[in-house]
């Protein structure tokens, strides 16, 4: 694993050890970072993304280095000078002085050129297709609440975005259910159902689609959401809301899941659109766990791909854990 751009990139037994390796990481840091430069490059607004990764860094001793989007990523064309320079060129610059790249973009394809100009690992901090982090993140918070080896059902009711996708990806690759529940205008394409069908077969995981909310949701034993307005579509708000209003998370349809079953969501949250003041509060909401658990797998995530004898452990995909 030299980048780490989708949930594809891993299989299953190199994820968990990766979650095992951060938690231990997070009570017991060694240095595994020390020396290391880390460069961020975020095109849009975070807030747990990049405080909680950069939290873990300097927890495991490294250094990050803030690069302006706008110097690195218009990078493009260079004559007739409508931009600095080229992305080759500011890759391989960056290269040289820093170990790996963190990098939140607008599109999956900034991270793919990225990636194949950089002789550092390159990491997904978040685009229009996927949110690999967030996805660890949400697979460590439901395997803290039951358990490495429970197979699951979890219910994901809104918006077939790029974290749907990536909670998806990673919930089939265990082998877990996933009920999907959004509005057809704003759901899944062909491909994106064939894969996830791919998915089950070849994990045994299990993907459906179900119109009413309601029946997704029983039986479940985690509802999972996020805002109906991703980042760059605030311009549709009034029409988007004409569709999603029926799936909003209230304490109606939260309770006809199971009776423990937990609440989660990636933040931020737009409370009294996709969910509830009663619902994101509840006892069970585990959304500032799934928040503490972002800064957590990322300390896995940049100690195993810079840390040699880590990188040699995922590529094997062995279990190993540091102490």
């Amino acid at each position: 694993m030299s980048n780490f751009l989708t949930i594809s990139d891993v299989e299953p037994d190199q994820i968990q050890y990766l979650l095992d390796y951060s938690a231990e990481l997070h009570q017991n840091p060694d240095g595994e970072l020390a020396g290391k430069n880390i460069a961020f490059v975020f095109e849009k607004p975070s807030l747990r993304t990049k405080v909680g990764t950069e939290a873990a860094i300097n927890h495991l001793g490294g250094n990050v280095i803030h690069i302006d989007a706008d110097i690195l990523l218009s990078s493009g064309k260079a004559i007739p000078f409508t931009s600095r320079e080229s992305l080759k060129d500011a890759m391989k610059n960056v290269s040289l002085w820093c170990d790996a790249v963190f990098a939140r973009v607008y599109s999956h394809q900034t991270l793919k050129n990225m990636a194949e100009f950089s002789s550092i690992p390159i990491i997904n901090a978040l685009c229009d297709k996927h949110h690999p982090m967030q996805a660890l993140a949400d697979l460590h918070t439901l395997q803290q609440n039951y358990g490495a080896d429970t197979e699951l059902t979890v219910a994901f009711v809104g918006d077939a975005n790029n974290v749907a996708f990536s909670l998806i990806e990673i919930l089939l690759k265990f082998g877990h259910t996933v009920h999907f529940s959004g509005p057809e205008s704003y759901s899944w394409s062909d491909d994106q159902l064939r894969y996830f069908a791919l998915l089950s077969v070849q994990y045994k995981g299990t993907f459906s689609m179900l119109a009413d909310p309601s029946e997704a949701v029983k039986n479940a034993d985690a509802i999972y959401t996020d805002t109906f307005i991703s980042m760059g579509e605030e311009h549709l708000y009034d029409e988007k809301m004409k569709y999603f209003k029926p799936y909003q998370i209230n304490l109606e349809l939260f309770s006809q899941a199971k009776p423990d079953a937990g609440f989660m969501h990636c933040l931020p949250a737009h409370r009294g659109v996709e969910v509830t003041d009663e619902v994101i509060d509840h006892e069970n909401s585990w959304v500032y766990q799934q928040a503490e658990n972002r800064m957590i797998v990322s300390k896995g995530v940049f100690a195993g791909l810079l840390n040699e004898e880590s990188k040699t452990l995922i590529a094997n995909g062995e279990l190993k854990i540091h102490s």
